[in-house]
């Protein structure tokens, strides 16, 4: 099980690349009827590959990009704690890939 607060390299060591995520989320979008809910996996997915994207090429756009997409996922599912979003979000990922 990783650890609370999971560094990035963690929490992404078994992540596919960011353009099969990113082809990941486009099928989704484009699959999924208009106006029906996305889901917690979608939301999850999205703000992980563009926290990695901001690791990647950090500069405020891809960094404000990020933190609002961890925010939007920390705000469907509350933490029994405040931490930083994209804290919240590796965390998040890393559980749920390393089950």
């Amino acid at each position: 099980m990783p650890e609370q607060w999971p560094t990035p390299e963690q929490a992404y060591a078994n992540a596919p690349s960011i353009l099969s995520e990113i082809d990941w989320l486009s099928r989704t979008l484009y699959t999924t009827p208009c106006l029906a809910p996305l889901g917690w996996e979608y939301y999850l997915r999205k703000a992980a590959v563009l926290d990695r994207i901001a690791l990647a090429a950090p500069d405020d756009d891809t960094t404000t990009d990020a933190r609002a997409a961890c925010a939007f996922l920390l705000d469907m599912d509350p933490p029994t704690a405040i931490c930083d979003p994209r804290h919240y979000v590796r965390q998040q990922y890393a559980l749920a890939t390393h089950r």
